[in-house]
């Protein structure tokens, strides 16, 4: 089986989940089409283009290029990063249809609010009639992306719950006891991600010893800074530069818990996919995609900022830190269900049942 991946760059939240597919008995090759690859934002967040092992790449394609692809491969199946999104996915889409390839869709939800909500959702609506007929599967990142294409009149059982998958090497690290919980914080110090919000909410508890520590850079630092030091804070608070991603990703060991407190749409969030892997808990926001993953009682805590107070008792179930699982064993739960590896083997199924007549299968991280 020939499986090709059209993405606008090289991201390094699919490098693991495609070398998994690469492992799988029933793939012969996986080919990765990118039109950049990467740009200034995530080098701004330290990411750099990773290697992928065993996976082929071709970077900026020629409509030449696209066409031959798709001649080249006449039993492929083609997942695009959208309809018709950027020129290269466009021609790709287009020269798909045209040469009737199997093809599917990874898809986030898009905002749905206010008069460019509106101006999406049509759209959204005339690319369904026009273009439906050619996409035979959609990856729906999180819940509010089924409920977007299912919203839109799309067939449920063509449908699928996505997630970014990813696969994070372990250090040998034991954390020391500590009666302060540690919390991380990595991404962009921005109004959509909710980290000055969140910390807004820490401050009103002052009795219960924590750490939070903010690996990130962007408009609000300065002014969230100045809230720290203006509220006694400096001591529980501390800022750090963007890492690079492989340097990044050691630093979960030494943690409790992982926050993405996001007050606007984000697809997924994979800081706290990251954290899970890591045996992490984690607090978000119900707006993060990743937010269908966590399980009360069990790996985290979801609240909302709609409820007044939702997030306030959030962070004291959070500090007080009672009738979670442990360490180890939401380990092994995330390398289950969110894993690449789970990931890999969940995207066959669903080639499975969207071209083998087999059963839907089950959201992996829902068992």
């Amino acid at each position: 089986m020939v499986l090709i991946f059209w993405q606008g760059i090289i991201s390094i939240h699919q490098k693991t989940f495609l070398e998994a597919l690469v492992k799988q008995p029933s793939v012969s090759k996986v080919l990765l089409v990118v039109e950049h690859d990467i740009t200034p934002y995530r080098k701004n967040m330290g990411w750099e283009v990773p290697v992928i092992e065993g996976v082929e790449i071709i970077r900026s394609p020629s409509k030449e290029d696209i066409t031959r692809i798709f001649s080249d491969n006449k039993d492929a199946v083609h997942v695009l990063g959208g309809i018709r999104v950027g020129r290269m996915m466009t021609q790709a889409f287009e020269e798909g249809a045209r040469q009737n390839a199997k093809m599917g869709s990874l898809s986030e939800p898009y905002d749905r609010s206010g008069i460019k909500g509106k101006l999406r959702d049509i759209k959204y609506r005339y690319l369904k009639l026009r273009y439906y007929k050619h996409v035979d599967f959609f990856l729906a990142v999180g819940k509010a992306g089924v409920n977007t294409y299912r919203g839109l009149g799309f067939d449920p059982k063509r449908v699928f719950p996505w997630a970014y998958f990813v696969s994070v090497k372990l250090p040998d690290i034991k954390p020391g006891a500590t009666e302060e919980k540690r919390i991380i914080y990595a991404g962009r110090i921005e109004e959509g991600k909710g980290i000055s919000r969140f910390v807004g909410q820490l401050a009103t508890i002052k009795h219960k010893k924590y750490r939070l520590d903010i690996y990130g850079g962007g408009p609000e630092e300065e002014s969230l800074k100045k809230f720290v030091a203006d509220n006694n804070l400096t001591g529980k608070v501390h800022f750090y530069p963007f890492l690079k991603y492989d340097e990044l990703v050691t630093k979960y060991a030494h943690y409790d818990w992982v926050v993405l407190p996001s007050t606007k749409k984000d697809g997924w969030g994979v800081i706290v996919s990251e954290g899970l892997l890591n045996g992490l808990k984690a607090i978000c926001s119900n707006i993060c995609g990743v937010s269908w993953a966590i399980k009360s009682n069990f790996n985290g805590v979801v609240f909302s900022w709609a409820e007044e107070g939702s997030c306030s008792d959030a962070i004291n179930k959070l500090l007080d830190d009672k009738d979670f699982a442990g360490r180890e064993e939401i380990k092994k739960w995330a390398s289950k269900t969110i894993s690449a590896e789970a990931g890999a083997a969940y995207y066959l199924k669903i080639i499975e049942s969207t071209y083998n007549g087999k059963e839907m299968p089950p959201v992996p991280w829902e068992q």
